[in-house]
């Protein structure tokens, strides 16, 4: 598979149930291609239900790459998934097949294009005297020095909070204001963007959860934190797990949990949605079922031989 044009690899992202790892499928089986996950949660192992991991089924019908790559307690950024991520694209290419990036991590797909900074500073000594700081002191520097940043981060997420205070204390500005590098790696991949209609995406999502629910989120939760996955590591800190760790502590009753986490969900679904709306892709869709748009797309772009 080898692009006509300065294009290398194939985007496919949108917000949560969106559809994208159905149709990134469609597309693996009709163009060769390999799929390399674009989601911060998925990359971890035994992290699979809630993070809507393919099945071992699809992983063994379509290669995949960027899942289970690393423990929980392992450190993993948006630095780390673009070098990797990088790998990844070009052994595929090697092996004339195509690479199929898809996600819903913002912050990843612009660490990918190279369109936010290289690397991001780190000061072990200003991150151990931060630790001794509550989540509420924490999260009211970061409110007085990066507002935007401080309304995306939950209270709880203790990991994320610590890095965002870090970073605002040694770049001296909000990460939105900084300027972004000059970079031609958007220009290298064939973007597509899902974007369902709200009514159908929020369908979708109860859906899904119900879905994770049946199929044991719960114990999968209680597993991981029964071999010792601390409940404030990053991957617990996602939607879906942390409120299963809510429900395990008692903080609400069982037949709540579902709507902890829709209500969650549907607040991440926003912010992702307007993210992608900032953006210029090469199709956007609003059904991932309209996949003879996307074929021709792809076909024009790059050969099938």
């Amino acid at each position: 598979m080898i692009g006509k044009t300065a294009m290398r690899y194939i985007v496919i992202a949108g917000p949560t149930a969106s559809g994208k790892s159905g149709l990134a499928m469609s597309v693996a089986r009709r163009f060769n291609g390999e799929i390399i996950g674009c989601d911060s949660v998925q990359l971890y192992r035994g992290f699979d239900i809630g993070s809507a991991k393919p099945t071992l089924a699809e992983r063994k019908e379509i290669p995949h790459h960027m899942i289970d790559v690393a423990d929980w307690d392992q450190e993993f950024d948006a630095n780390i998934f673009a070098k990797a991520a990088r790998e990844r694209i070009d052994e595929v290419i090697s092996r004339q097949r195509l690479p199929i990036v898809v996600g819903g991590t913002g912050l990843y797909l612009r660490a990918l294009w190279g369109t936010q900074f290289d690397e991001l500073p780190r000061n072990l000594t200003l991150r151990q005297e931060l630790e001794q700081f509550s989540n509420d002191e924490l999260h009211a520097k970061l409110k007085r020095g990066d507002p935007k940043r401080a309304g995306e981060i939950h209270l709880n997420d203790r990991f994320r909070l610590l890095r965002a205070v870090e970073l605002i204390t040694l770049l001296g500005q909000p990460i939105s204001e900084m300027k972004q590098n000059d970079s031609d790696a958007r220009l290298e991949s064939l973007f597509i963007l899902l974007m369902p209609d709200r009514s159908i995406l929020l369908d979708r999502i109860r859906t899904r959860i119900d879905v994770m629910i049946t199929e044991g989120l719960i114990d999968e939760v209680q597993d991981l934190l029964n071999t010792g996955c601390s409940p404030e590591a990053k991957p617990m800190m996602s939607i879906g797990y942390r409120q299963v760790v809510e429900f395990l502590r008692g903080e609400f009753v069982r037949s709540d949990l579902a709507e902890k986490i829709n209500i969650a969900t549907r607040q991440y679904a926003k912010k992702q949605k307007t993210w992608f709306q900032k953006l210029e892709p090469d199709l956007l869709l609003a059904d991932a079922g309209d996949e003879q748009k996307v074929f021709d797309l792809i076909a024009s772009n790059f050969s099938t031989k």
